[in-house]
């Protein structure tokens, strides 16, 4: 009988259990799904921290510039990322207004031969004073570092809030580094492959057209050309000095303009004392005096061309690969400024007359020698594509002495500073003189 008593005791004590557990396990489990829930947000919540952090530094250094209220104090940072990072960067900023890439992929075809001190499409040049580089896309952020005059920068992409900012990167020994800075304080400069393509795609529709020559008159070796109404500038700005007279009538031949040397032409008829020439550049018909005007038979066909723009100071080169056109190699370049001694880097189209091992050039206003440029292909009269220049050092006793080739200028790709000619790398210049050719190399001039 007692023991029926225990059994049943201990019957109704686990049928109660039974009985709590269906009333309140759905609350418990809800419990720990919450719970489970809220642990997931936090550790995400701690990622999220831990990759802004990583990527521009901002959680610490954005207390401490509200603390002391001296962001631009604060020691510089590099930021060391991925690309991948540092687009992160930008889009976990809510207040960005904007977020957008200019740089255009070219249409035309690559195969790069040459792959020194290559840049994004788009890049920045600093023209005037240091700027400041910054964690993010404002004034308020902290410095990252300064960036100085002549130095280059690549750009990833445009931010706008209340003003523009580009996001850009540079390269640290092996590394490369991410920032910001303002669009009021660099100078932006483009790769222009298109139209430096379409100009070489006109320039072999005037081949198929007719037989392209050049003007031939380097150092005045054939004549001196007239004077244009007894000065040496014609109503073009064109100088008489290596140059063949252009007249548009022959029955007026008070009216010319002056065709510099190497200025590429197509022949509409030869004569014995004129020759009929378009010029490749515009279409403009000139009667040119025979002497001035290379044989047709110089020119046999367009497969390479060298393409300069002078506006943003760059340059690109062309190999024409079967039907194809590629750019087998693009780098910064330094054309011709304005001065006494000094002549900007003609505008058009010209032919690749000659290349040298070096050219020496003389000190201004003198016959004094005073340095050579390595590796230089001729295109408009004393006008070459050349290597970084090499100034002599002289002895006690005058002994010339010759320190080397010069590889990198700072300047290279910012302003104008040339004579006349267009400075290269010294290794881009002898990339250039090793792949040239007679006969089928010509040089473009653009803007």
């Amino acid at each position: 009988m007692q023991e029926n008593f225990h059994l049943k005791l201990i019957v109704l004590i686990l049928l109660s259990i039974l009985f709590m557990l269906l009333i309140i396990g759905p609350e418990v489990s809800g419990s720990i799904q919450a719970a489970d829930r809220k642990a997931d947000s936090v550790e995400a919540a701690d990622g999220k921290a831990d990759s802004v952090e990583a990527i521009d530094g901002k959680a610490d250094s954005d207390s401490v510039g509200t603390a002391n209220g001296k962001a631009d104090s604060l020691q510089p940072k590099a930021i060391d990322s991925a690309p991948a990072t540092s687009e992160g960067a930008v889009k976990e900023d809510k207040s960005l207004s904007d977020v957008t890439c200019e740089i255009t992929e070219p249409k035309v075809a690559f195969d790069l031969k040459y792959k020194n001190y290559l840049l994004t499409y788009t890049y920045f040049v600093i023209e005037n004073a240091a700027i400041n580089i910054r964690q993010g896309p404002s004034a308020e952020e902290p410095v990252i570092r300064e960036a100085y005059k002549n130095e280059k920068l690549n750009y990833i992409e445009t931010v706008k809030r209340n003003d523009i900012w580009y996001h850009v990167n540079w390269q640290e020994k092996d590394k490369f580094r991410f920032g910001f800075v303002n669009a009021d304080v660099v100078s932006k400069r483009v790769f222009q492959f298109d139209k430096m393509h379409e100009a070489i795609l006109y320039a072999e529709k005037e081949s198929q057209a007719g037989p392209l020559s050049y003007i031939k008159n380097y150092k005045n070796l054939v004549a001196t050309a007239p004077a244009y109404k007894g000065g040496d500038v014609d109503k073009f700005g064109n100088r008489r000095s290596q140059s063949a007279p252009g007249y548009p009538d022959l029955f007026n031949k008070d009216e010319f303009i002056y065709i510099g040397d190497g200025t590429l032409v197509r022949i509409l008829e030869w004569g014995s004392e004129y020759t009929r020439v378009s010029l490749v550049k515009n279409g403009m018909v000139y009667f040119v005096p025979s002497k001035f005007v290379a044989p047709s038979t110089t020119i046999f066909g367009i497969n390479k061309a060298i393409v300069i723009d002078r506006k943003n100071q760059n340059e690109a080169v062309f190999e024409k690969m079967g039907e194809e056109w590629k750019v087998i190699s693009y780098t910064l370049a330094t054309t011709g400024a304005t001065g006494k001694y000094h002549q900007p880097t003609p505008l058009g189209y010209f032919y690749a007359m000659e290349k040298r091992e070096r050219f020496y050039y003389y000190e201004d206003g003198t016959t004094h020698i005073q340095g050579y440029a390595p590796y230089t292909v001729r295109f408009a009269g004393g006008a070459y594509v050349h290597g970084v220049p090499v100034n002599f050092k002289y002895s006690a006793d005058g002994q010339r002495i010759d320190p080397g080739k010069i590889e990198y200028s700072k300047t290279m790709g910012t302003v104008p500073l040339s004579h006349k000619c267009v400075r290269n790398y010294t290794s881009h210049a002898k990339f250039i003189y090793d792949w040239y050719t007679s006969g089928d190399t010509i040089v473009v001039v653009i803007e």
